[in-house]
């Protein structure tokens, strides 16, 4: 081989190992920069306007429910101040109706609590999957490769904490949702 056949398969191959790297480059492209975040999904929780409106709500329906409690309360403690003024058969008769009544107070107040509760839980379940999703928006929104929640970190710099940039932006799409259009 002469010297400028040589020189010419050295150059050759250059290019085709440089075209060659040119198109693996391009099809494998390199991932964004890392940016993280963490947020106290617990502040962000408790400050979310839907979460302070919700428990407005629950706290109405627990006033409700416990002036109807107190109406049976005082029901059972007028049949009972009765009862003594009566004679035994009809006392007998009485006891067994304000036994009756007992009952069925107790049973409404167990079941107006698990209801409470219910109302309650079904309420957080649907805030928090409101609260995950407004996240991952604002992640988007603003770059965020990952977003953490405080409570799985063991140590994170105050500067990485995004948390009043989420409420921020949920209670605005909150608001936004609420207002007709």
């Amino acid at each position: 081989m002469t010297q400028n056949r040589r020189w010419l398969v050295a150059v050759g191959g250059a290019l085709m190992a440089g075209s060659l790297l040119a198109t693996t480059h391009g099809l494998a492209e390199e991932p964004p920069p890392l940016k993280i975040g963490y947020v106290n999904l617990v502040k962000v929780f408790d400050g979310y306007q839907r979460t302070q409106e919700s428990e407005g709500v629950l706290e109405q329906k627990g006033k409700q429910k416990q002036t109807e409690l107190e109406g049976r309360v005082n029901e059972l403690n007028k049949l009972r101040q009765g009862l003594e003024l009566l004679n035994d058969q009809a006392r007998t008769s009485k006891a067994r109706e304000i036994e009756e009544k007992a009952d069925a107070f107790q049973q409404f107040k167990t079941k107006a609590q698990r209801e409470l509760v219910r109302e309650r839980d079904r309420i957080a379940s649907q805030v928090l999957d409101e609260i995950e999703q407004g996240i991952e928006e604002y992640a988007k929104a603003n770059g965020f490769s990952v977003i953490l929640d405080k409570r799985s970190l063991l140590y994170a710099q105050q500067a990485y904490e995004v948390t009043d940039g989420v409420l921020q932006f949920l209670n605005a799409r909150y608001a936004g949702k609420k207002t007709p259009r």
